[in-house]
């Protein structure tokens, strides 16, 4: 199962930095100059390029520039905001923790599934919760029908920022989705639709979806009042693979009652570490979200509330990096929000903790870093190459992205004088 990507973040898998490389040149012949002439001389160029913004560079402990000088803004970060949900994912639940799946038998042969929020539920996934299945020698192939059980998460979370649109980056959380909650399909010239990948059976609903899409491949969102019916098509086709047949096609939405016989618990394949790469390199939206409600679970219990993931990530930001109140304010955790609000100081913390899993963010030429993106919003922060600890901010809220340019200048200065 491919990412959803983020639309404005990405071209075929890979981050758009075509002065990325010129501004490598001048990395191993770095300007030198003493600190006050190159903070008057990066001021002089940064004039031009930062309308509403800040530029921050610092080493473990002090900030080495900042533009403009002595402020510390509260600005939009976009996307750069999932570094903060992964560093709250990481301590609350830990970098080896897997999401659950939940199996029951229930009266009439029917298989229930509780959801726990896994948000890397994708077909190959399933095809081996099918294969699990099939194994269980007190499951019978011939089964009543199917319900769900999604309680752990609040049935009205609504996440700030997100429309009701086929965008992919406006997938829906909950409990229990399926290749997040999107689908890739495809449509020949003369309107026969298929899926676009192999391991994912095309469904009814998805040939409803496609009936007004021009022919081509698709990667779209399932919509709000379709992610259970999408879901469940898709849990008797991989079922029905396995060798399992049903009486009902229809999926019951009920919590679990205590008749109701557990007989597998699926961890999923990826552990955390596993999710947290795959979110940074493409971006990935609904990830971050279904990070963000199980990290407010694990803090506050169920069910999951947009409260609770918010009171968690900003208890975290306070408590256990000592970010003062003033410098941030999150809503959500995956950066689509216009109301998320942090500073460059904010952000130099959070590098500085995630430093032993950069790794897990994008890399391009030595440098690891996470981008952010909205209609005038760009915004860049990560970690300079060299043998000391250089971290960089670059918060933009403007119309013009100037990102590239900014790193090209900070790349071909020595802060070190």
């Amino acid at each position: 199962m491919i990412h959803p990507n983020e639309k404005p973040c990405l071209v075929q898998g890979k981050i758009r930095f075509p002065a990325l490389a010129l501004g490598l040149v001048f990395l191993f012949s770095p300007v030198s100059a003493d600190t006050k002439s190159f903070q008057t001389e990066l001021d002089f160029k940064l004039k031009s390029l930062v309308r509403h913004g800040s530029v921050l560079i610092a080493d473990k402990k002090d900030i080495l520039y900042r533009y403009p000088a002595e402020a510390n803004p509260m600005l939009v970060p976009a996307s750069v905001l999932k570094i903060a949900t992964a560093l709250a994912a990481l301590h609350y639940l830990g970098p080896e923790f897997r999401y659950r799946t939940d199996f029951y038998l229930a009266e009439n042969h029917i298989l229930g599934i509780r959801g726990h929020g896994d948000p890397f539920l994708v077909s190959e996934e399933w095809q081996i919760i099918a294969q699990k299945l099939g194994q269980l020698s007190g499951l019978p192939k011939k089964l009543g029908g199917v319900f769900f059980d999604t309680s752990v998460f609040s049935s009205n979370i609504k996440i700030p920022g997100i429309k009701f649109s086929t965008n992919p980056y406006d997938a829906l959380n909950g409990a229990l989705v399926i290749n997040f909650n999107t689908v890739f399909l495809k449509i020949d010239s003369k309107g026969f639709v298929t899926s676009a990948e192999k391991q994912t059976p095309i469904t009814p609903l998805v040939k409803h979806l496609a009936k007004n899409l021009s022919a081509g491949k698709h990667r779209i969102s399932i919509p709000a009042n379709s992610g259970i019916t999408y879901a469940g098509e898709l849990v008797h086709a991989f079922l029905a693979q396995a060798g399992f047949s049903f009486d009902s096609e229809n999926i019951t939405l009920r919590p679990l009652i205590s008749e109701d016989s557990l007989i597998y618990i699926h961890k999923n394949s990826a552990s955390l570490t596993d999710l947290i790469s795959g979110m940074m390199r493409y971006s990935n939206n609904f990830t971050a979200n279904q990070l963000f409600l199980t990290v407010g679970i694990q803090r506050y219990g169920a069910p999951a509330t947009l409260e609770k993931g918010k009171r968690a990530l900003e208890e975290y930001l306070g408590d256990e990096l000592g970010i003062p109140d003033q410098q941030f304010n999150v809503v959500e955790g995956s950066g689509i929000s216009r109301k998320n609000r942090l500073t460059p100081e904010a952000i130099w913390q959070m590098l500085k903790a995630f430093s032993e899993q950069k790794n897990l963010l994008h890399g391009d030429k030595g440098i690891l870093y996470k981008t952010g993106t909205l209609h005038g919003v760009s915004t860049l922060a990560g970690y300079l190459p060299g043998s000391k600890p250089r971290y960089f901010v670059i918060l933009l809220n403007q119309p013009k992205n100037r990102r590239n340019e900014i790193l090209k200048l900070l790349l071909a200065t020595d802060f070190t004088g």
